[in-house]
């Protein structure tokens, strides 16, 4: 018996052994790697200020009729970007009322320049005439919360060119929707 019970010692200390062997035989691969990426992804944002959304040049003086009027927007624009970019502006070519009177959108310019807290050199840019897609911003660099105040000028190229266009039976409203578009430069 002593002999069966040392062989069945002897058989459970070789098996424990084997195993033993076994597990480090697996475990020799003690390191591995992992691949790390940053992934940048372009991102151009703009928006213009939600209590700025509609822009009115109203003609109420003698002087207004004559020379014409301008209203500046002060951090009209906001913009994020992650890079170069350019803001285009863009309108139809007329304004027109409810009876169907127009006026032409190039009758109106508009020019930006930094706003509160923007520090970002832009190439400098002359006004731009609505009516047709135009480049209103550059830069070469992005930048975060870049805000840019925008001017709106009705300088009226010939005296009193408005003075006829008031209708007693029109709203006298001239409208058109201008569209601030910004893309990668």
């Amino acid at each position: 018996m002593k002999t069966k019970s040392f062989l069945i010692t002897a058989l459970i200390i070789l098996s424990g052994i084997l195993n033993v062997n076994s597990v480090f035989a697996q475990t020799t691969n003690n390191t591995d790697n992992v691949t790390l990426n940053i992934k940048l992804n372009p991102i151009q944002t703009i928006q213009v200020n939600p209590d700025q959304k509609t822009v009115d040049i109203v003609y109420s003086e003698i002087d207004d009729y004559q020379n014409g009027l301008f209203v500046n927007k002060l951090d009209h624009l906001q913009i994020f970007s992650t890079g170069g970019f350019e803001v285009k502006v863009n309108s139809a070519d007329k304004l027109t009322n409810d009876k169907g009177k127009e006026i032409l959108a190039s009758d109106i310019t508009v020019l930006a320049t930094p706003g509160t807290g923007n520090r970002l050199e832009m190439e400098e840019r002359e006004a731009v005439a609505l009516g047709s897609e135009q480049t209103l911003i550059a830069s070469k660099i992005g930048g975060r919360d870049l805000k840019y105040n925008v001017t709106y000028n009705n300088e009226l190229s010939e005296e009193d060119k408005y003075l006829n266009l008031y209708d007693k039976d029109a709203n006298n409203i001239f409208t058109t929707e201008v569209t601030y578009t910004i893309i990668a430069n």
